[in-house]
């Protein structure tokens, strides 16, 4: 999808959250419904691009029902707990994540301890703290020093979780076969 479509569609998303009244939509589902409608109902979008806007805000529902911790359950086909997300099992999500702690370390106790406090917590799939290992990272840059520290740009090899895969389950990454740019700080 071109760039600038991306401007629409966001706009889109945009529209329908300004247009939502919470004094009439009270509650997550009739906030998602009517944001949905709206959507649905927007002209200056193509059929694919209502689709991806649809998705993005299926993705934000699911992160305020879980970040919230409210709105109707489900139970989870795979491993059969109740529910909050609809895109994804939080708790197979974290499962996952939980199964994978061997397979890392920072060399640091406390630094993995807490980033796998943070994915026993985490509430978005593709907002998963993780540790990258240097041997992930290529075109490491040198951008420039400030304060304390030195700043670099980077292209993470294999990117970020990006969704569950209820399939596989499994959590995607991003860019699979491409590179993710990120930045890094040298203290």
């Amino acid at each position: 999808m071109a760039a600038v479509r991306n401007d629409f569609i966001y706009a889109a998303i945009n529209r329908a959250d300004t247009l939502t009244d919470c004094s009439i939509y009270n509650n997550l589902e009739k906030q998602f419904k009517f944001k949905k409608q709206t959507i649905l109902a927007d002209e200056s979008l193509t059929k694919d691009e209502k689709s991806y806007a649809i998705k993005i805000t299926n993705k934000n529902f699911d992160f305020y029902k879980l970040l919230r911790n409210e709105g109707t359950k489900r139970i989870c086909e795979n491993c059969q707990n109740e529910c909050l997300a609809t895109l994804f099992c939080e708790h197979c999500v974290r499962n996952y994540l939980k199964a994978n702690f061997l397979k890392w370390t920072s060399g640091n106790n406390d630094v993995d301890n807490l980033i796998q406090k943070c994915q026993k917590e985490t509430i978005k799939t593709n907002r998963v703290i993780e540790w990258i290992p240097y041997d992930n990272l290529q075109n490491i840059k040198y951008l420039t020093r400030g304060g304390y520290s030195e700043i670099y740009t980077a292209s993470w090899i294999d990117g970020c979780y990006y969704e569950w895969d209820s399939k596989e389950k499994r959590l995607k990454r991003e860019f699979e076969f491409n590179s993710h740019e990120v930045v890094l700080k040298k203290l």
